[in-house]
């Protein structure tokens, strides 16, 4: 008797399924789809074998790429680029899961043409099966209807150049997890999602369009750009730093015993004045404060402040209002930047 009932409750969930798969076909049929790109013959045999995955190269991954260029395998430090290839563009495959999700056709067609600026494509890497960082989520793809027609997208890991892409910063972030980064092989994974930055849609969560993995060799030194490290300073000058510093440690408790370097980022100082009688009020600038423990290295941004009182400005302090905590927070970076601190 209980085989009899499980047996009729598998085939009612089967059918219950099946019906539920065709009513979501039905819906599909009636999606209003943007437009999507159709490809010259040679990057066409490359798409058609690689839908849904992401592939890897050490020179930039333009569509004439041929197949051989694409690699399985890279030394971390080198150049690194990917290629993601979607069976639908970022704008259609949002509208076709939130059709599987259950949402009605009718309602989706009617607020669609508003995607493009809220329409996000999120590259997230793992490596050794942990998550590090993502990118993509404030990188607007308009150009060209990027997201409506695109089936294919071009991605910078690490373009080995001072140039810093918001597609590197997953890289930075892995340049410093020390703990990960030991000697010999290891896998990053790049899992690609769409996004719906707000409006309807925005609360689901989607499924990813494209994955692909790549084994990485970790050597025993990790090359560097200064990029891939600190900001760079707009202004060198020993006196200033020296002040800028004795501010840092003034200001904590502690004296802030891992600060030991700053980089002044502007090269100009803002002059504030009094609103209304434009009298001067002091100065103000922005630095970043270096901080080591160990071989853990990480810096923070400041805001510092230096009083006019009539004649002359006082020495530096730290603007309160927008301080944050040099305890072991802030931008974390591998202990091998250090040689760029000189």
């Amino acid at each position: 008797m209980k085989k009899l009932i499980l047996m009729t409750f598998l085939t009612f969930s089967l059918v219950s399924h099946a019906q539920d798969l065709k009513k979501i076909e039905k819906e599909k049929a009636k999606l209003q789809l943007f437009e999507e790109e159709k490809f010259p013959e040679a990057f066409n045999e490359i798409y058609k074998k690689n839908v849904g995955k992401v592939l890897f190269s050490n020179t930039k991954t333009e569509r004439a790429l041929p197949a051989s260029a694409y690699i399985t395998t890279f030394t971390l430090g080198d150049k690194l680029f990917l290629r993601g290839f979607y069976e639908h563009s970022i704008s259609n495959s949002i509208l076709l899961q939130l059709v599987e999700s259950g949402m009605k056709t009718k309602d989706i067609n009617g607020w669609k043409d508003s995607f493009d600026s809220q329409t996000r494509l999120i590259s997230n890497l793992y490596f050794d099966g942990q998550f590090i960082a993502s990118s993509g989520r404030d990188e607007y793809l308009n150009e060209e209807d990027l997201t409506r027609k695109n089936l294919s997208m071009k991605h910078s890991l690490n373009d080995g150049t001072e140039t810093l892409w918001k597609g590197e910063i997953p890289f930075q972030e892995l340049l410093g997890r020390q703990d990960l980064l030991t000697p010999g092989k290891h896998t990053l994974k790049i899992v690609q999602v769409p996004l719906k930055t707000f409006g309807s849609g925005s609360e689901f969560q989607y499924k990813p369009i494209a994955t692909g993995e790549i084994e990485v060799i970790v050597p025993k030194e990790i090359k560097f750009n200064e990029s891939d490290c600190f900001p760079k300073a707009a202004l060198k000058d020993v006196k200033m730093e020296a002040e800028t510093l004795k501010a840092i440690k003034k200001f904590y408790k502690d004296g802030a015993p891992n600060a030991f370097k700053v980089i002044l980022t502007s090269n100009e100082m803002k002059i504030i004045r009094q609103e209304y009688t434009g009298v001067i009020l002091r100065k103000a600038y922005d630095a970043a404060v270096v901080s080591k423990k160990g071989d853990e290295v990480w810096y923070n941004y400041y805001t510092f402040h230096k009083e006019y009182n009539g004649s002359k400005y006082e020495e530096a302090v730290v603007n309160d209002d927008v301080a944050t905590s040099i305890r072991g927070g802030g931008k974390v970076v591998n202990k091998g930047c250090l040689k760029f601190l000189k």
